[in-house]
């Protein structure tokens, strides 16, 4: 079925080890991963959101070399547990159940005998995986009919099996779908569809919500999304020039899936962490599947590789610089030019030495092909950088 991508994959990295379970999620420009990965015999690497195994499993088997895999969906780890179980992956690859923001605490506790910096990449594949849109009991998916939850870390809301101690741990003081839905404010639900969705009929679908659950509580994927369709009956619309259909439900999902597992946030302290973990010339391999993640990553990026930075980015250099020409005609109209020598003051950014080099010009995207075998690849972003000598420039703060 992925031939296209496969014939792209050099031969060294197809194994004949057998899966020991079913594989639902196919890795996003796993070729594109390896390649800018550069794995080496000896090395150490971390699969910071394991899912199916698809990068962890082509690094062991493309080089001798040990892995980490992380993931905090417990049905993940026990994928990951049964892989490290097979002959060619023992003693090589090492699963851990948690959440990839909490990487160096991890490593500190877990493998307490290594030394920091230890890895020599990283790679990190943000976002939901096909396994968990595809579980309706996940609760993840507008399209299929579950309870509703959401949460990475659960097995669903009806599910209260749990085997491994961590996972009673991160499910502890965890929130749900179904308490967003049914508990929150009205404002508060704008506010999450609104940051985290970008559906400017945000206030719309709140006020929907607030009356629905007022005649009885909203409890599946299903009632939500008719919820949402009947409040924003928008005709189904396209992304750029692919022909998957998506409805006014999707945005919501979205920003409810985000909040719930505090996935931006997570992904700022794992990339706060890579500058510490990493070893000198060690790769970092971001893939992100929309905005909100990508400029996360990319002015972290910039920022340590000393092209712009945090603050910077944070102001729209464009506004600023048009308001400044705006108050200079001001000022000459009215004859107030005195002491105004130039147009706009821009004090020079300090000089930093950079924590990272940037590999590739421009963000790397996935190929007509793959999108043509994969569609859920088709707005996946890579971008990859190689740590340098230098101190951690911390954009988004210390670890400590």
């Amino acid at each position: 079925m992925f031939s296209a991508i496969r014939q792209r994959i050099p031969k060294r990295y197809l194994t004949t080890a057998t899966l020991p379970y079913d594989k639902i999620h196919v890795p996003v420009m796993l070729p594109e991963v390896l390649q800018h990965m550069a794995p080496k015999d000896g090395g150490i690497y971390c699969d910071m959101t394991f899912g199916d195994g698809g990068y962890t499993k082509a690094l062991l088997d493309s080089v001798d070399c040990k892995v980490v895999a992380i993931d905090q969906d417990p049905t993940a780890y026990e994928k990951a547990l049964q892989l490290a179980r097979l002959k060619p992956y023992k003693n090589r690859l090492f699963p851990v159940l948690g959440k990839f923001g909490t990487i160096y605490e991890t490593i500190e506790k877990e493998f307490d005998n290594w030394k920091i910096p230890c890895f020599d990449g990283i790679v990190m594949d943000i976002g939901v995986s096909s396994g968990q849109i595809e579980t309706a009991e996940r609760g993840f998916s507008y399209k299929l009919d579950g309870p509703l939850d959401m949460r990475m870390f659960s097995r669903g809301r009806n599910n209260s099996i749990t085997e491994f101690e961590n996972e009673q741990e991160l499910l502890k003081k965890s929130i749900s779908a179904y308490e967003i839905v049914n508990f929150f404010s009205r404002e508060q639900i704008a506010d999450i569809i609104y940051k985290y969705g970008g559906d400017r009929l945000s206030r719309k679908i709140a006020d929907a919500i607030i009356a629905a659950r007022q005649i009885g509580p909203i409890e599946t994927t299903a009632s939500l999304a008719n919820i949402i369709q009947k409040a924003c009956p928008q005709p189904r619309w396209q992304r750029g020039s692919d022909d998957m259909l998506r409805n006014s439900a999707a945005r919501t999902f979205q920003a409810f899936r985000i909040y719930i597992n505090n996935e931006l946030s997570e992904l700022e302290s794992a990339l706060r962490s890579s500058e510490y973990l990493l070893k000198p010339n060690g790769r970092l391999v971001v893939v992100t599947f929309h905005s909100l993640e990508d400029r996360i990553a990319k002015n972290f990026l910039y920022h340590c590789a000393g092209k712009r930075s945090i603050d910077d980015a944070d102001q729209n250099q464009f506004s600023l610089k048009r308001q400044a020409n705006r108050d200079f005609r001001k000022a000459t109209k009215r004859g107030m030019i005195e002491g105004l020598s130039v147009k706009q003051h821009v004090p020079k950014r300090e000089q930093v030495t950079p924590s990272f080099e940037l590999c590739t010009k421009n963000v790397v995207q996935p190929t007509e092909d793959e999108i043509e075998e994969n569609a859920r690849s088709r707005s996946a972003k890579l971008r990859v950088a190689k740590r340098t000598n230098a101190p951690a420039l911390e954009p988004f703060g210390s670890i400590f």
